[in-house]
């Protein structure tokens, strides 16, 4: 009895703070019927009249708790994964070097390239069902970013990258940098709409080995490439810059980052070596042999 009428006390106890905070809480105050405190107190005596109810009451809150905390189990692994994907967005990718270009002159690898400077003071319209088609209802290149674009062609031409499919977004400023930078190009649903078919298609396109001694080119938005590639956080990826990708047949790995000026700077390197390297050349050519 003395147990029971304990549990009374704090159930009464646990009303008074529940109407102390109603009363403070006016979210909660209007939604409270007026008749509340009456009813209430009423049923404090109730349970007081019946003891075998209220211990009934007891295990029916203790089930609940139970099963609250096993909700709360069950949702912590989630909040744990939440947690260490925005860890992993803070992931830095290898600037480009000088060891890349021998790496892609061999092919094998997955070029994917943010389209090129755009003009921030249009945006792009509702699409959707569309087939993108009329460029004034988009976000087109300026002409920073065509002149951006034309750099980056001629760069990598420069070094002479094997290049065979081209792939862009259907919107015309990825299709204007594909045609700017390497001439052709062939404009797929895959880089250019949202959801889960296509998110997975984009994902067999980067894990796809290109023809031998080949580099496939894919010329797209930063937002389809964040959900699939870890660590890439927005605009790391600025406009013009690329991510050189590893196929692995089934899955990828990103190997660098290059910007436009990489693109340039490692162009000139080769230029420079292959200079230095006929200079000297000719110079062996022209050493006539000592006479005897």
């Amino acid at each position: 009895m003395t147990r029971t009428l304990g549990r009374v006390s704090l159930a009464c106890l646990a009303l008074s703070m529940a109407l102390f905070a109603g009363t403070f809480l006016p979210g909660i105050a209007t939604a409270m019927d007026p008749g509340f405190p009456l009813a209430a107190a009423a049923d404090c005596v109730g349970v007081a009249a019946n003891p075998a109810a209220a211990v009934a009451d007891s295990a029916a809150a203790v089930a609940d708790s139970a099963a609250a905390v096993a909700d709360s189990a069950a949702a912590a692994p989630a909040a744990s994964t939440a947690v260490d994907t925005l860890g992993a967005r803070r992931k830095e990718f290898p600037h480009a070097d000088l060891t890349l270009v021998p790496r892609l002159l061999s092919g094998g690898y997955v070029i994917v390239l943010r389209h090129s400077i755009t003009d921030h003071g249009a945006t792009d319209r509702d699409q959707r069902g569309e087939e993108y088609s009329d460029r004034s209802t988009q976000r087109n290149l300026s002409k920073e970013g065509e002149a951006q674009a034309a750099r980056i062609g001629k760069a990598i031409a420069a070094l002479q990258v094997p290049i065979d499919t081209v792939l862009s977004s259907m919107m015309w400023r990825c299709r204007d940098t594909a045609q700017i930078a390497f001439g052709h190009y062939r404009a797929v649903p895959e880089l250019t709409r949202r959801g889960a078919e296509f998110r997975a298609r984009r994902i067999v396109l980067l894990g796809t080995v290109p023809e031998v001694g080949k580099n496939t080119v894919l010329v797209t938005h930063q937002d389809l490439l964040i959900p699939i590639m870890e660590g890439l956080r927005r605009d790391q990826l600025q406009e013009g810059d690329a991510l050189i990708v590893k196929p692995l047949g089934g899955g990828f790995e990103i190997v660098a980052q290059v910007t436009p000026d990489d693109w340039e700077r490692l162009a000139a390197a080769k230029t420079a070596t292959v200079a230095k390297d006929g200079k000297a050349g000719k110079t062996t050519k022209s050493r006539k042999p000592a006479k005897r």
